[in-house]
């Protein structure tokens, strides 16, 4: 079965077969607009003091479901 044209120009726009999950979902999120707005209103709340950094970014993640990997970085 041949390769949809979408799937051909993607592969030849630089995209690697390589990416990995952690990598693809970077780059969803990256380009996902609702995750945009929440996180910069995140960003605005705690630094109006409106809520603490750490129970803030906390939510934030079990919200999109993200976590970090101690010492990864």
């Amino acid at each position: 079965m041949p390769t949809p044209p979408g799937r051909r120009q993607r592969r030849a726009g630089g995209l690697s077969d390589a990416l990995g999950r952690a990598d693809i979902a970077a780059e969803f999120l990256r380009r996902n607009r609702t995750y945009r707005a929440e996180h910069a209103q995140m960003r605005e709340r705690i630094a109006n003091g409106a809520v603490a950094k750490n129970a803030a970014e906390a939510a934030f993640a079990r919200r999109w479901g993200l976590s970090f990997r101690h010492g990864a970085g």
